[in-house]
């Protein structure tokens, strides 16, 4: 019996290890999902509020937190939130730039909204 009893206790730790990996990833995995969020979220409003840095900043932030199925937008986006930056606002009519915030508007949405 006192064999038995530190085998199942060391069993018992290591599904509580396991569990605890668990939860810690999935914290680490929302902690990135509110870093992009927030990250579009900033980049969005300095754009519209002329203030081309913290627009180019963030969008490089979001770029960087973006989860891999947006990160093709998010680097069309960034990129072209350098372009302003550098002053040339053109690029914010070429119809792939646009498309491409479109699509990052939309999933972010869906990704970030509380309520989905």
């Amino acid at each position: 019996m006192l064999l038995v009893a530190p085998l199942l206790l060391s069993g018992a730790c290591s599904g509580l290890q396991e569990r605890v990996e668990d939860v810690r990833s999935g914290s680490q995995e929302l902690t990135d999902r509110a870093r992009f969020c927030l990250s579009v979220v900033r980049a969005a409003n300095a754009l519209e509020g002329g203030d081309h840095t913290t627009a180019a900043d963030a969008a490089q932030e979001a770029l960087a937190q973006a989860p891999e199925e947006l990160r093709g937008d998010a680097r069309t986006v960034a990129e072209a939130a350098e372009t302003v930056r550098q002053g040339d606002r053109s690029v914010l009519q070429d119809p792939t730039v646009v498309a491409a915030a479109e699509r990052l508007q939309d999933d972010t949405r869906a990704l970030c909204d509380p309520t989905g």
